[in-house]
């Protein structure tokens, strides 16, 4: 009996864990600076500097809705040293940089927060995704993939897949997010990134771009070491939603261990 009653409690854990939507969170490293990227209309990138993406990981049929902070659960993105922003024509909202100007200097690597777009006309996805349809060459001849750290060169696979991408709504965050992201880039400016009553949405909800229902949810570009704890809503295939969180899950809530994240661990 009791064998009986271990295999049924086996069985109704694989059901709630089959349930769930968000399978993952990925960070991707999609680019380490090299000597050849200092750019002057780019702003100050120090050498070394790594380019992480966040995408949520979905099952088929969901979509992406929040990430969000409230009371008791932190949404917070650090560094130790200071986030690279885009001094030229970079932007904390990536639909606001023109895919035209997206193979200028060093813009591709702006720090931004994101709904799944990576520019104007394009969503972000991973390298290993990209279909290398329409992959930009670098205007200013940099981002040469000096440091093989980083993978695939973006010069053969940049990450974009073109497209009509959603746009990206914010809650409480928007003046925290502009001094944080936008177009500058000083040496002692904010390094987190930290809301307890608020979130970046898409209202209609997004899939991601490919079969694999991956949405990009920021980059970010530092050359310290780099932490994330985030808390994310998606919505079910017809109506409801699931909320996953990084840490003391409440009622409906469902931790995630990918929700947690450091650098010089992960």
């Amino acid at each position: 009996m009791r064998f009986i009653l271990s295999i049924c409690l086996f069985v109704f854990l694989v059901q709630i864990s089959f349930s769930q939507g968000l399978e993952n969170i990925i960070v991707e490293k999609y680019y380490v600076s090299g000597q050849g990227d200092i750019s002057k209309t780019g702003g100050y990138l120090p050498v070394g500097s790594v380019t992480y993406r966040i995408y949520v990981d979905m099952k088929n049929g969901y979509r992406f809705q929040a990430a969000f902070g409230i009371p008791g659960h932190e949404l917070r993105i650090a560094t130790t040293t200071t986030f690279f922003n885009n001094e030229d024509k970079g932007s904390f909202i990536p639909t606001v940089i023109p895919l035209r100007n997206i193979n200028q200097n060093t813009v591709l690597l702006d720090s931004y927060l994101s709904a799944g777009a990576a520019c104007e006309g394009a969503w972000g996805v991973l390298k290993t995704e990209d279909d290398t349809v329409g992959t930009i060459k670098n205007r200013d001849k940099i981002l040469n993939n000096e440091n093989k750290k980083a993978g695939i060169p973006l010069s053969e696979r940049d990450g974009l897949y073109t497209g009509i991408v959603p746009r990206i709504t914010f809650f409480g965050i928007d003046s925290l997010a502009k001094m944080m992201f936008n177009n500058t880039n000083q040496i002692n400016s904010p390094n987190v990134f930290s809301t307890e009553n608020g979130s970046w949405a898409t209202l209609e909800g997004t899939n991601g771009p490919t079969p694999e229902n991956r949405v990009l949810i920021a980059q970010m570009t530092t050359n310290g070491e780099f932490s994330f704890e985030l808390n994310i809503q998606i919505g079910k295939p017809g109506e409801g939603y699931e909320r996953y969180v990084a840490r003391n899950p409440v009622g409906d809530e469902i931790k995630l261990e990918s929700l947690i994240y450091n650098s010089n661990v992960n």
